[in-house]
C-alpha cells in the first residue's frame, strides 16, 4: 500500500475471485518479486499487503487487477490467475 486511504475491492464469485488492487502494487510482476513501487509510506506496510494478497491467491483462484498494471485487461480477459511461487 503505498498511498494512504488506497482501497482494494475483492470480488467473489463461484469459479474466481477477482482482486482490484488499486494502489497495492503497480503490477503483479512487482508484487510476485515483492518489490515495493512508489512512494511508500512505510515499507513493512506495503510488503504485508502484497504478501496478504499472495496469501489469498495461494488459497483460491484469483484475478490480480492493479490499478496500473499494463497487463491487467489481459489477464481480465483471459481470467488468468495469480500463482504465487508459495503455491506451485
Amino acid at each position: 500500500m503505498h498511498m494512504a486511504g488506497h482501497l482494494s475491492v475483492v470480488v467473489r464469485t463461484p469459479d474466481v475471485t477477482w482482486f482490484l488492487a488499486g494502489d497495492a502494487t503497480y503490477d503483479q510482476d512487482l508484487l510476485l518479486r515483492r518489490v515495493v513501487d512508489g512512494p511508500a509510506e512505510d515499507v513493512t506496510v506495503s510488503l504485508a499487503t502484497m504478501d496478504r494478497i499472495a496469501g489469498l491467491a495461494a488459497q483460491e483462484p484469483t484475478v490480480l487487477l492493479p490499478a496500473h498494471d499494463p497487463d491487467a485487461e489481459r489477464r481480465l480477459d483471459d481470467r488468468a490467475v495469480l500463482t504465487p511461487a508459495a503455491a506451485e
